[in-house]
């Protein structure tokens, strides 16, 4: 990628004239990419550069007219960059990706259960999955980044670590052939906590405790009684 910076010389314009003016003559660094999120747009990523300014000077915020093989392929806009930032730019939708997400249920699980001063304590665990079914239609490979929310207290179990993190959501890059599909997995879990005073709990919940696997023989015993 080439961006042109001005000149230190006098630029002369006729009354009732424009002109557009260069302002770097510099390479800088560029990543093609697609980047998907489904809050965005559901079925397809956008077409996206992560651009580098690895020159020496700061890249005032404005628009970006983006050329691939010569040929027009959209617009784009950047913040103010100082030299070494880098940015995550999007310009277009991409057709050739398709992207089909979907939520996979998973049922609770009991990790713990304690009794303490009359109060049952129960530790559960809860986790969701998230698949992430692509398909590239298109003649050339893609680096797809998939984006997903970052939310509390929810811990990422897979993929193991993440692409990038960002201060509200996670990246995941996924590297899809020509003609290929690809499926991304992304599992979270958490852990709850629950106070159960047991001169307030009914029969039926005691005999479950007593009956689940997690719980140890002492307090199987205590509920007993």
């Amino acid at each position: 990628l080439e961006f042109r910076r001005v000149l230190f010389r006098s630029v002369s314009i006729g009354r009732q004239r424009s002109a557009m003016l260069p302002i770097v003559a510099e390479r800088v660094e560029a990543e093609k990419v697609a980047i998907y999120d489904d809050r965005v747009l559901a079925k397809h990523p956008l077409s996206g550069l992560r651009l580098v300014n690895s020159t020496k000077l700061d890249l005032m915020q404005g628009p970006v007219t983006v050329f691939d093989g010569g040929a027009y392929a959209g617009d784009a806009r950047i913040e103010d960059l100082g030299p070494g930032a880098e940015r995550l730019l999007s310009y277009a939708v991409d057709l050739d990706v398709e992207v089909a997400p979907r939520m996979e249920p998973r049922p609770e699980e009991i990790v713990s259960v304690k009794l303490a001063k009359g109060t049952l304590v129960v530790t559960r665990k809860l986790a969701r999955r998230k698949v992430f079914e692509i398909k590239n239609s298109g003649s050339d490979a893609v680096k797809l980044l998939v984006e997903h929310p970052r939310e509390q207290p929810w811990k990422l179990v897979a993929p193991e670590k993440p692409a990038e993190t960002t201060r509200d959501r996670y990246r995941f890059a996924v590297d899809v052939a020509a003609g290929q599909p690809a499926k991304l997995e992304v599992a979270e879990e958490q852990q709850v906590h629950q106070h159960l005073a047991v001169n307030n709990t009914d029969d039926g919940t005691i005999l479950f405790f007593i009956g689940a696997k997690q719980v140890s023989p002492a307090v199987k015993e205590a509920l007993g009684k």
